[in-house]
């Protein structure tokens, strides 16, 4: 089901996205700037992204199988902080339309 995300919304994601990561690494939140690589620079990994989509696939109620995601994933990868937030906006709002809009 599509949904449109406010700018408020969108801002609250970027600040939970941001400290997620840095938790999850435990690294200061003002480290992770948009053009931050999250492999590279932060030492994440690629479990590190499905725990993280999963995360905010349950607090945001997308309706999608992490396998669903991952295929998405797979046409665009992410590398950098922005594109995966970007990634997570498009996620949401997409929902169960995400792979279909492709085609």
């Amino acid at each position: 089901m599509k949904r449109i995300l406010t700018d408020d919304e969108k801002i609250q994601i970027y600040d939970e996205l941001r400290q997620y990561l840095a938790d999850e690494l435990e690294i200061d939140a003002a480290k992770i700037l948009d053009d931050t690589n999250i492999i590279d620079d932060l030492g994440g990994d690629s479990i590190l992204f499905l725990e993280m989509f999963e995360e905010f696939k349950t607090k945001y109620q997308i309706d999608l199988e992490i396998r669903t995601i991952g295929q998405y994933m797979l046409n665009h990868p992410v590398y950098t902080f922005r594109q995966t937030v970007n990634a997570i906006f498009e996620i949401i709002e997409k929902g169960d339309e995400l792979i279909d809009s492709e085609n």
